[in-house]
């Protein structure tokens, strides 16, 4: 299953943030021993995420990402919450 797709299915029946700051935590499960990337696997995910449980990444004030056990198939766990810490300190 196509990756984007596979991400609406597990966004059904959720509920988004809208266009509240939030903060995710992502463990990713590598399918075998080789390394990866995990900024490009954060940046899909963040990317895959946006229209479903928040509207535009630019939402995202904290990130997390983990490397975890390797599974059969690979996997990702994630956890999004709404950021309440952010404060009017970052300058444009």
């Amino acid at each position: 299953m196509e990756f984007k797709k596979a991400v609406a299915l597990a966004c059904t029946g959720l509920q988004g943030f809208g266009g509240h700051p939030v903060e995710l935590s992502i463990i990713l499960h590598p399918r075998d021993k080789r390394l990866m990337d995990i900024d490009n696997c954060g940046k899909a995910i963040c990317d895959s995420l946006q229209g479903y449980m928040y509207e535009d990444d630019q939402q995202v004030w904290k990130l997390t990402i983990e490397r975890a056990e390797k599974i059969k198939g690979g996997g990702c766990e994630v956890t999004i919450k709404e950021y309440f810490n952010h404060g009017d300190s970052i300058s444009q």
